[in-house]
């Protein structure tokens, strides 16, 4: 059992650092996902059910699929406040939401991300009951405004786009690339004639961990107002993810 509870939700007041932003001093979106992995590992501290812990008792949550709705993109040296809480679990999949806010309590980006519970040495997936021991309150009825993340179908005629080769730095503490990297490659894909314009959302599928020393073969796709990227190892499959901007 958690040493406490869990609070129902966590909120984290931060500003945007310089590090966290790109060349139209917005933020990124790999700096956001890190924002968020850190706002859920922050609340489930409270109850001292930070990653170390959870991993003492053999287990460790895995992000399956991420997806968010940006309606105003948090810029440099802007007070923010992120909330998170845990919704639900359905079937094998675990749901995290998250509620970006400025200093107005305006909304600025709505996500939701999956993530599935695995055990930290053989990667085998784990029954949610595992963690239903735990003081986590679910809250299967509170909702934001972004729908939760489903697998993308991906057109078919993606053209080839290079690729990531899978470095030291890119690694982290569960041993294969961290979520969060997924983001920069998929933007590192974005056309110039795309980059001018406001990102309204994007959605990433987690498919198979990438390791260290493998590189990421990719595809791309580009449409008026979204960008697609399909990215695979010699071992097969291994993300996809979808861009989408402001209609013109």
């Amino acid at each position: 059992m958690s040493r406490y509870p869990v609070p129902k939700d966590y909120t984290w007041s931060l500003k945007i650092a310089s590090y966290d932003v790109g060349q139209d001093s917005r933020l990124k979106l790999s700096a956001q996902l890190r924002m968020q992995q850190e706002a859920g590992e922050l609340q489930l501290g409270k109850g001292g059910l930070g990653f170390e812990e959870l991993i003492s008792n053999g287990m460790a949550f895995v992000i399956t699929r991420t997806n968010s709705l940006i309606y105003c993109t948090p810029r440099l040296n802007q007070h923010i406040k992120l909330v998170t809480w845990h919704r639900c679990s359905k079937g094998a999949q675990f749901f995290r939401c998250y509620r970006f806010l400025d200093e107005n309590d305006q909304i600025l980006i709505d996500s939701v991300s999956a993530f599935a519970l695995v055990d930290p040495e053989t990667h085998k997936i784990l029954r949610p009951s595992l963690f239903s021991q735990y003081a986590v309150t679910q809250q299967p009825d509170r909702f934001n405004s972004c729908p939760d993340p489903e697998k993308l179908v991906l057109p078919d005629g993606l053209l080839p786009a290079g690729g990531h080769d899978v470095g030291w730095s890119d690694i982290d503490y569960n041993g294969h690339m961290n979520n969060t990297i997924y983001a920069d490659i998929i933007c590192n894909t974005i056309p110039a004639g795309m980059r001018g314009r406001r990102i309204a959302g994007f959605t990433i599928s987690y498919l198979h961990e990438a390791l260290e020393g493998e590189r990421i073969g990719l595809k791309t796709g580009v449409s008026q107002d979204e960008v697609l990227v399909f990215g695979e190892t010699q071992r097969g499959a291994c993300f996809e993810g979808m861009v989408k901007y402001n209609a013109e």
